[in-house]
């Protein structure tokens, strides 16, 4: 199969156009800009863009023969040497913006937050994972325990809590309903009857807010962002420290 020299040469980083031009000079031997142009099937003004770009390049060159100016590409080992160059310098430049990387993206306006969303069986161990993965020391929860318990199997939670080193994640939990074998290891702050009904659950470790639902088919979604996590562990401390303070008793740190 013949290679398609033109697309060969836009790929190594030419224009379409200075590419037609390099191959029309090629193949003309040194001539006019008016010759290359119509050559490469081109108007003047776009070839001598191109051919300025080129000899920028060190694929053409000019000479001048009585009064009159001619260009010639170089030729093609001249110009594999010219591309071989080309691409070592790409190399030593994409290694700068690499060991770079951290200040670019710090001039990014604002943090850009990750979404993900897990369904069904394998929801709730993606979610305890996550929170282990994350390295986070403390993990805050607002939950319905009657929702869990109802709707969640007791073995397959049971199996996604051992994800989860109380030694290294400390846990806080504002609940509704009756919490069952509670864990000796988990600080716990009971939400007033008149905190108003809701089916779901919200987590709040490291720069993640998760939000959970148990009822029906399990539903996780945990978001990333560092704003928005600062905000709702705000919202949360606020929250503790009111249920601690109605129930006239110190609050757990």
């Amino acid at each position: 199969m013949a290679t398609d020299i033109l697309k060969l040469f836009t790929s190594l980083g030419l224009t379409p156009t200075e590419s037609k031009i390099y191959l029309a000079s090629l193949s003309l031997g040194p001539d006019s800009v008016q010759e290359i142009a119509k050559r490469a099937k081109l108007s003047r003004t776009a070839c001598y863009a191109a051919v300025e770009a080129l000899q920028r390049r060190g694929l053409m060159s000019a000479f001048e023969r009585g009064k009159k100016k001619f260009f010639a590409a170089e030729e093609p080992e001249n110009a594999l040497a010219q591309f071989r160059g080309y691409v070592k310098q790409m190399e030593q430049q994409i290694d700068v913006l690499q060991r770079a990387l951290p200040e670019v993206k710090m001039m990014a306006g604002g943090e850009r937050p990750s979404v993900r969303f897990y369904e069904g069986a394998e929801a709730l161990q993606a979610l305890f994972s996550d929170v282990s993965r994350s390295g986070s020391k403390f993990m805050y929860e607002v939950s319905n325990y009657d929702d869990i318990y109802e709707s969640l199997d007791p073995a397959a939670l049971k199996e996604a809590r051992q994800l989860l080193d109380p030694r290294k994640t400390q846990m806080r939990i504002l609940y509704a309903g009756e919490p069952r074998s509670p864990r000796p290891e988990v600080a716990y702050g009971r939400l007033p009857d008149d905190a108003g009904e809701f089916h779901g659950d919200i987590w709040i470790y490291g720069n993640r807010v998760a939000l959970v639902t148990f009822v029906g088919r399990i539903v996780v979604v945990i978001v990333e962002n560092k704003a928005l996590s600062d905000t709702a562990r705000a919202l949360y401390e606020t929250a503790w420290q009111a249920v601690h303070a109605s129930e006239n008793r110190p609050v757990a740190k």
